[in-house]
């Protein structure tokens, strides 16, 4: 694993962080840079990408364990254009809540299939507070590479061919 300072993360000597803090880090400088080069925009915790009239969406769902560590998955969906600019307009609590309206949304280990192509579920990943996050960070970027994008680009695929 690499360390902090091995990831290119600037931390101050002595500088203590809580879970929500490491957190935002490893999404600052591992998620969030990982997604862009798969071809998705965005910031924060909702990234995106617009194709055929339809916006694909990964949200990162955070749940806290305690001071120390915090638990996240992801969630995906698609969405029309015309949908989701009306929905952003009218309710924009959905969006922050990670609601896909009307259309297409699923769990990443929903998604990730083992064995004879049974669904992993419900999965969560643990960030602790100082601890590498390298390895973490590509893990889930190969999840969403893997399973979460081609699940999102065949939804797309499906409602544009039923138009």
């Amino acid at each position: 694993m690499l360390s902090v300072a091995e990831q290119g993360v600037a931390v101050e000597p002595g500088a203590v962080r809580n879970a929500d803090e490491w957190f935002r880090l490893m999404v600052e400088t591992g998620l969030a840079p990982g997604l862009r080069a798969l071809g998705l925009s965005g910031k924060g915790r909702r990234y995106r990408v617009v194709r055929d009239d339809h916006v694909g969406q990964v949200a990162i769902l955070q749940s806290n364990v305690g001071p120390t560590a915090t638990r996240f998955t992801l969630a995906l969906s698609v969405t029309a254009t015309d949908e989701w600019s009306a929905q952003r307009r009218v309710r924009p609590y959905l969006r922050r809540a990670g609601h896909a309206g009307t259309g297409w949304e699923e769990r990443i280990g929903n998604l990730i299939l083992v064995g004879s192509g049974v669904p992993i579920g419900d999965l969560w990943w643990q960030v602790d507070a100082g601890k590498p996050f390298g390895a973490l960070s590509r893990e889930v970027l190969t999840a969403v590479r893997e399973f979460g994008l081609p699940a999102v680009y065949e939804q797309i695929r499906s409602r544009v061919d039923q138009r």
